[in-house]
């Protein structure tokens, strides 16, 4: 239910404008930097390769802080845990810029995203304290669509960042960005009232997270959710080097490609917003899918035969169309059955999909195929996956669940 000072359109657009820019830190904290990858292997001494463990550190930090602060938001409120995330995450940002070797970096990326990490969960946390039924995988689609208007202009600003300064400044962009969150949050309402707070102590939220893993309701699409997250993870991280790599393209001209690959994305997510009116969700998702398998599949083929990049960009662009429904109806799946815990849900749901993103990150900068093959076959693998759980059959939902009218989780 939504606080009276939001309950109104106005409000409403405020709501979903505020948790988007929170969603944000991560793409921002992801893409940001992907052009400054040579110029950091050079100033550090380092390959490409090694510089991308700096995305596999976040991605593990992302993973490991969100199991924290999903139940901490459940026992007092969004808003203070929001708030020591986002102070966290801006001062671990100052700190990257100072980082003079690889490995102190690497380990300053795990401290910024155990800050992040609290207003990518926290915002979804916020999300489902407000809506329910159709309008949540509704509110998802919203979040999702502009939150991902970040990845259109992160690689092209961290271009231009790059034309004026160093890498250094891109982590300095982290911070302001971060500043401009931290405000955003003190003015945010507090959308978990103190009589729908658990008293869970540490004890307590392992076994809200036990008791999550034994209901199938939540296991289910939280697994497609994180194969999903695995599938895009699997292009960010291979993206500079097949672009500027093997196909030999500048910075510019990435952020121009990466950003056509984030609008495509969004698109994918607007035009879920108006299926989910007329369509249950879980139908959608398979549907989703269906397509973004064959079109990953299709990827594979166009890498192996390294054909020019127009034609890869084909089935590239349909993967990421897909993608843009499938993550938010596996999102709006996950946390609907359980509107109390909706914290520690988004929370677990979040520590699947940021930890199987780091790993296929680590075994892509560790691998030595052909970089446009290692991205298409991760994404094929992954969309596989997804599909796989997506199409088992239906079972009678487990007990206890949260009550929740108008649910449409199969």
């Amino acid at each position: 239910m939504l606080p009276a000072e939001l309950d109104s359109p106005r409000g409403r657009a405020r709501l979903l404008a505020t948790t988007a820019a929170l969603v944000a830190v991560g793409p921002i904290s992801l893409d940001l930097y992907l052009p400054a990858f040579p110029s950091m292997a050079e100033s550090l001494g380092v390959s490409v390769g090694d510089v991308q463990l700096t995305l596999s550190a976040y991605l593990l930090g992302l993973a490991l802080g969100q199991l924290v602060y999903g139940p901490l938001s459940d026992r007092y409120g969004r808003k203070p845990p929001l708030i020591v995330g986002l102070v966290l995450y801006t001062v671990a940002s100052v700190l990257c810029v100072l980082a003079p070797t690889l490995p102190l970096l690497v380990g300053l990326r795990v401290l910024q995203a155990l800050g992040g990490c609290a207003p990518i969960v926290i915002s979804r946390a916020v999300v489902r304290d407000c809506f329910d039924g159709p309008g949540l995988a509704r509110a998802f689609s919203v979040n999702t669509s502009v939150a991902m208007a970040a990845p259109v202009l992160a690689p092209t600003i961290g271009a231009l960042i790059l034309r004026a300064g160093s890498w250094h400044a891109t982590f300095v962009a982290c911070a302001v960005f971060g500043v401009a969150c931290l405000v955003l949050a003190l003015v945010l309402p507090e959308t978990h009232p103190v009589h729908r707070r658990t008293d869970h102590g540490v004890v307590d939220a392992v076994r809200q997270y036990g008791q999550l893993l034994g209901q199938r309701a939540f296991v289910v699409p939280a697994a497609i959710a994180a194969f999903a997250s695995a599938t895009l993870f699997g292009y960010i991280s291979s993206s500079s080097a097949v672009y500027m790599g093997v196909y030999d393209v500048g910075a510019t001209g990435f952020g121009l490609l990466f950003a056509l690959g984030a609008v495509v994305f969004v698109s994918g997510s607007l035009l879920n917003m108006r299926l989910v009116r007329h369509h249950l969700v879980h139908r959608l998702l398979r549907t989703y899918l269906v397509v973004q398998t064959v079109a990953a599949a299709l990827l594979l083929a166009s890498a192996v035969a390294h054909v020019p990049l127009a034609a890869l960009l084909v089935p590239l662009l349909v993967t990421k169309a897909c993608l843009g429904g499938t993550l938010p109806n596996a999102s709006a799946e996950t946390v609907a059955p359980f509107p109390t815990r909706a914290g520690s849900a988004a929370a677990l749901m979040g520590t699947a999909q940021m930890g199987l993103g780091a790993l296929v990150s680590s075994v892509l900068a560790w691998s030595s195929a052909t970089p446009s093959v290692e991205m298409a076959a991760s994404m094929t693998i992954t969309s596989v996956a997804a599909l796989a759980l997506a199409l088992r059959p239906a079972r009678v939902r487990p007990e206890p669940l949260d009550v929740l009218e108008g649910s449409e989780i199969v």
